[in-house]
């Protein structure tokens, strides 16, 4: 939902918050996942947040000053949305390549020494 897909895309639920997309398809859970279906139905709603993007890009070209060309003191962004997905990108990348860098023996002793892994609270 809020996350990247195998081939690199993004979720439809990170999509719809971001750029306002609706989800091709919509989403079905597992009846034994009530709180997903209900946040995902809960996300479609209109009072949900939707859509930030393209409501940055106009709303900072709405109050730009006439000689401000680029967004930031970037001068590869020329909007918020741009922005965004350069800085989003970037994290991303430094993300993946963390994890590739660092030895699974430090992985697993990380994994071991916070103990065993914690039990979702009962309903």
């Amino acid at each position: 939902m809020w996350a990247i897909c195998p081939y690199g895309g993004l979720g439809p639920m990170f999509r719809r918050f971001l750029f306002g997309d609706d989800p091709i398809q919509p989403l079905s859970f597992s009846a034994n996942k009530p709180h997903a279906a209900k946040m995902y139905r809960d996300s479609l709603q209109s009072t949900a947040p939707h859509g930030i993007l393209p409501l940055a890009n106009s709303s900072w070209s709405a109050s730009k000053p006439a000689s401000q060309r680029f967004y930031g003191h970037s001068y590869t962004a020329p909007t918020p949305q741009i922005h965004f997905l350069q800085q989003f990108g970037l994290a991303c990348t430094k993300a993946f390549a963390f994890h590739i860098r660092r030895p699974v023996s430090t992985q697993q002793a990380a994994q071991a020494a916070s103990g065993p892994a914690r039990a979702p609270p009962s309903t």
